[in-house]
């Protein structure tokens, strides 16, 4: 089917004439007004091209074309004119942004040509534009997939308030956050995991989907924290050693009955520790790699003893390297003020506060980078 093209002037022998000579090429619709064009665009269309006389009673081409632009913004404009003075032509391009502009009398087959390339234009805009619409909702349906295999609720955990969550920058996003408590451990202890893949975006989620998948095969089989983290790393490096990717990672481990927390430190950013008891921080970190960088390295297990009413916090960078317009970071004294402001309210309440003053301190400026926290508070 060919598409169609509006022609537009109010000397009904010209319209007639320019159907005649261009049919055979394209179909061709005529009106003899502004006013007609537009309610034929509005109840016909879209029209891959609208060719609009300037001198028209009531509406001229330039409100037209402008009108069109408005309605119908893929549809490429041009304007076929005997007022072809340097001023209408320089208005016409600058309100009606048109494609083309001919003087009359113009030639059926410059005017044609000139048709042609317009409706060249018009199908790769549309075209690019129906590939980023199914981009858009192939992008939608990875990020709803990639929220439900984030932790659907908080852990319930007897002496313990935990709370997560993960805003990403883009549809999808690279952050990874999950509570793991099989029936094996029983009350034995619960594993908790925030990661971060290099970069953001579909081949930052797609990663963690994998890494997601190999972390709750293993977790099932027998094991300390620093066994399930290096082989986590070992299946890693095989898959994505010539990719040029890694991954970050904090994993710990509660012990309850022993009110102890462990950790594996793989090149992520240090937890907090907040003892309010005495007014102080503590970093949880280590000298682990990344994941996916080095197949034998050897990872480290570290431990501290917690007490009711402190506070520990597991966070991937996006948080304190979060920016406001100023290009000034959020960085880590706001996040520690945020905390020793409001320790005494429940985990889901201190992971809000924080949440609502980054984007307080962000305002207007774009997020850069997926956002994650995990606040764990001992009762």
């Amino acid at each position: 089917m060919k598409d169609k093209v509006l022609l537009v002037d109010d000397d009904t022998m010209l319209l007639a004439g320019l159907k005649r000579q261009l049919r055979n090429n394209f179909h061709v619709e005529t009106a003899i007004s502004g006013e007609e064009a537009i309610k034929m665009v509005e109840e016909n269309g879209p029209y891959a091209v609208v060719v609009s006389d300037y001198m028209m009673p009531g509406m001229n081409g330039i409100e037209l074309l402008r009108h069109v632009k408005k309605t119908s913004p893929d549809t490429i404009r041009m304007m076929l004119t005997g007022s072809a003075d340097m001023s209408t032509a320089v208005k016409a391009v600058n309100e009606g942004s048109i494609y083309k502009f001919h003087p009359k009398p113009c030639p059926a087959k410059t005017l044609g040509t000139a048709i042609q390339s317009g409706i060249d234009e018009y199908l790769k805009i549309t075209t690019d534009s129906t590939q980023l619409k199914k981009v858009q909702k192939s992008l939608a349906k990875a990020s709803v997939i990639q929220q439900k295999l984030m932790s659907k609720s908080d852990p319930q955990v007897e002496g313990f308030d935990i709370a997560g969550k993960s805003i990403p920058c883009d549809e999808t996003g690279g952050d990874y956050y999950d509570f793991i408590h099989p029936e094996e451990w029983g009350c034995d202890k619960i594993g908790i995991v925030v990661a971060d893949v290099i970069g953001h975006g579909i081949s930052a989620a797609l990663l963690m989907t994998s890494v997601r998948a190999f972390f709750r095969e293993r977790i099932l089989s027998p094991g300390n924290c620093v066994s399930i983290v290096s082989d986590v790393n070992k299946r890693l490096v095989h898959d994505i050693e010539e990719l040029n990717l890694f991954i970050t990672m904090f994993y710990s481990e509660i012990d309850l009955k022993e009110k102890c927390f462990r950790w594996v430190h793989a090149g992520h950013e240090s937890a907090l520790h907040y003892d309010p008891a005495k007014d102080s921080f503590a970093t949880l970190g280590g000298e682990g790699l990344p994941l996916g960088v080095m197949e034998e390295w050897v990872y480290e297990e570290s431990q501290i003893k917690i007490q009711p009413g402190q506070i520990i916090l597991i966070g991937t960078d996006g948080i304190k390297e979060a920016c406001n317009p100023q290009n000034i970071h959020f960085g880590n004294d706001r996040l520690l003020t945020v905390i020793r402001d409001h320790y005494q309210k429940p985990a889901q309440d201190i992971l809000q506060e924080v949440f609502h003053t980054l984007a307080k301190f962000r305002h207007s400026a774009e997020r850069k980078d997926d956002e994650t926290l995990v606040v764990i508070k001992v009762l």
